[in-house]
């Protein structure tokens, strides 16, 4: 269904294994989705998760910034202090 409020972008894979390309189709195939609509539900899935660096920022802020390094706390553990 169209809304009006959807634009169209084109993005064009260059490069990508024909097998890559089957598995998407069959993947596509047994959700009842076109390949594109798969795709697409792909690439929105991914762009709204954030990355591990975003991730790691939101922790870090609301731990406060915590003046110990994990890297710290790791070694103070495996030299048993």
């Amino acid at each position: 269904m169209y809304f009006g409020f959807m634009t169209s972008t084109l993005l064009q894979v260059r490069g990508l294994d024909p097998r890559t390309r089957d598995e998407l189709k069959v993947r596509a195939a047994r959700r009842g989705q076109s390949l594109t609509a798969y795709v697409r539900d792909l690439l929105e899935r991914e762009a709204s998760t954030p990355d591990l660096a975003e991730v790691l920022a939101r922790i870090d802020h609301r731990a406060g910034g915590s003046a110990v390094s994990s890297v710290d706390l790791i070694r103070a553990d495996r030299d048993g202090k």
